[in-house]
Formats: C-alpha cells, structure tokens, sequence
C-alpha cells in the first residue's frame, strides 16, 4: 500500500513566514502513485455525471477522474475566467477578504462530486457546493488530495490528512 504522505513536499514559510505549504507536485510526477491516488480518490462513488474541477489543480484531478470512472467535467473557476452568459457567482472568505467563483449553470442536469487539491478551512469547498446547487447538480460527494487539518468536522473525503 502507497504511503501518500510521503509523496506530498512540506515547505515551511510558503507563500509566506507561517505558512506549512503542502506541495502535490511530487505526488502528480510519478504516474503510478498519481494513478494509484486517482483511484482511491475515485472508487468510493458510482459513476456521476460531472466531477466538477475547482481551480485549478483540481480540473487536473477532475479530468483523470472522469478517465478512470467515467462522467465528464464541469470547472469552477475565479470570477472573470469564464466565457459563459449564464453564471452563477458566489462569494468565499479568505483569510485576507473575500474571492469570487463561478460556474456555467446552463448546462445537463445531474449529480456530480466536486473535486479539489486541498481541503483548508472548507471555504471553497462550501462555496464549491453552492454553485453545484444554482447549475441543478446533486452533490454525492467531495474528495481533495490533502486535507491540511484545520477544519476537524467536515464530509470531504481526503487521501491524506494532516492534524493542523
């Protein structure tokens, strides 16, 4: 069995002095333990109809997801990246302020689980829901890579979890 952990680099005082940066990098280079952590991330749900990618690193793990499993992809993006006339935007809390996100509601309806690199303070991921919720979609799920541990209580399933 992979030892995650092992493939994610911690950089102290990244992006600035505080700051425990968990690094996925080492895990997406090596294609077995990336393909190994797709499946893991992915086999406890039944083939949805989107995996929706927040950005950015989660449209990586969204679109091998939707190889692996099946089901096609819908993005979440920051506010100004999409073209579409039909968005929904929604606020999130930063620790600095608020960011937006949008997605493009004027699609297929069904489910989808929303996908992400990192679980933090579960913002994003929140927010992430919410969208999913104005485009008709059922959330059967979220999945990160790494949940950095400072939300203890939440239903993101994470392949690697940190204690904060």
């Amino acid at each position: 069995m992979i030892n995650f952990e092992d493939y994610i680099e911690s950089i102290p005082d990244f992006p600035k002095e505080g700051i425990l940066y968990r690094d996925i990098q080492p895990l997406l280079e090596d294609d077995f333990v990336f393909s190994q952590a797709i499946k893991e991330l992915g086999s406890i749900y039944q083939q949805p109809t989107y995996w929706v990618g927040v950005e950015s690193r989660g449209f990586l793990l969204a679109a091998a997801l939707s190889i692996k499993f099946g089901g096609g992809i819908k993005m979440i993006r920051k506010a100004g990246k999409l073209p579409n006339k039909t968005l929904s935007k929604r606020a999130y809390d930063l620790e600095y302020g608020k960011g937006y996100l949008e997605m493009d509601i004027d699609r297929e309806r069904g489910d989808c689980v929303i996908v992400d690199d990192v679980f933090a303070t579960g913002g994003t991921m929140e927010c992430a829901e919410r969208l999913c919720e104005d485009a008709g979609l059922e959330v059967m799920g979220k999945v990160a890579l790494v949940d950095i541990g400072i939300k203890k209580d939440h239903d993101v399933n994470c392949l690697v979890t940190y204690n904060g």
